[in-house]
């Protein structure tokens, strides 16, 4: 019987061997179990990858060219798979998606009589970027008068790059005025076609300390005010971004409170 037990743990003590072993191999092959953090590679020029992934003993492969985007430098990754923050095993390929560096040229297209509205479509459709708006005095208002490139006049088919940003210029109204639309809650990857619509130009953007992701952070506080009267077109206005959804809660109470304080005094001058 004692021999039998014997023989048994002895097995016991084999088998878990073998396993410990097993899996031991296993954890030395995927570098001790543990994985590596993809950078982010955005921007970085060729070059610059090769170094920052050979540290990391990474492998990538250029797989698209994309479509230009002007908030890169020409030649450098716009894109990449997988994505950064994520974690693979060494030794794994990353594919990248390179800003071009040839840009195509574009003829202005013409704006006599067209509306601000018609004109942006149009010029976007044709890979153009919208800068600021520059009212002058007309009697039409947002009606197109011109369009300026980095501070100059460009005439009607005159050949740009694509993703260029423009700048128009368009009548006021004779100085017509609006009521300050309400901004809040508006994610920022919307916000320049709402601005557009609106004739208002991007102000000063400031970020609180919950954003991680720009483009999906949303506005919670503005300046000017929703409703604030007699806004001049083209007024440029001041955002304050959040991902922090209580924000909007504490703004909130804020117009409130301060609501409250306006009814109160205006009650205190009418007594």
């Amino acid at each position: 019987m004692k021999r039998l037990l014997l023989h048994v743990f002895l097995g016991f003590i084999m088998l878990f061997s073998f396993v410990y072993l097993a899996l031991h191999s296993i954890s030395e092959i995927t570098m001790h179990g543990e994985s590596i953090l993809v950078p982010d590679l955005r921007s970085f020029s060729i070059s610059e990858v090769e170094d920052t992934l050979k540290t990391l003993k990474l492998r990538f492969s250029v797989v698209d060219s994309g479509a230009y985007n002007a908030d890169y430098p020409r030649g450098s990754v716009i894109d990449h798979l997988p994505n950064y923050n994520s974690r693979v095993k060494e030794d794994r390929e990353l594919y990248l998606t390179v800003n071009p560096k040839n840009i195509s040229l574009i003829s202005l297209p013409n704006y006599t009589d067209r509306s601000s509205r018609q004109y942006i479509s149009e010029l976007k459709a044709k890979g153009f970027r919208i800068g600021k708006f520059i009212y002058k005095n007309d009697e039409h208002a947002n009606v197109v008068l011109g369009v300026r490139y980095q501070g100059e006049i460009v005439k009607i088919n005159d050949n740009l790059e694509k993703s260029s940003k423009l700048d128009l210029v368009l009548g006021n109204g004779r100085g017509m005025q609006i009521e300050m639309p309400n901004l809040i809650r508006i994610p920022k990857k919307y916000l320049s076609s709402r601005l557009e619509n609106l004739a208002l130009n991007k102000g000063d953007f400031y970020y609180d300390a919950s954003v991680v992701d720009t483009m999906n952070a949303f506005v919670y506080k503005q300046s000017p005010v929703e409703g604030t009267e007699n806004i001049d077109l083209g007024v440029f206005v001041d955002l304050w971004f959040t991902e922090d959804s209580s924000k909007l809660l504490e703004d909130m109470i804020e117009l409130m409170r301060q609501d409250s304080l306006k009814a109160r005094l205006d009650s205190i001058l009418n007594d």
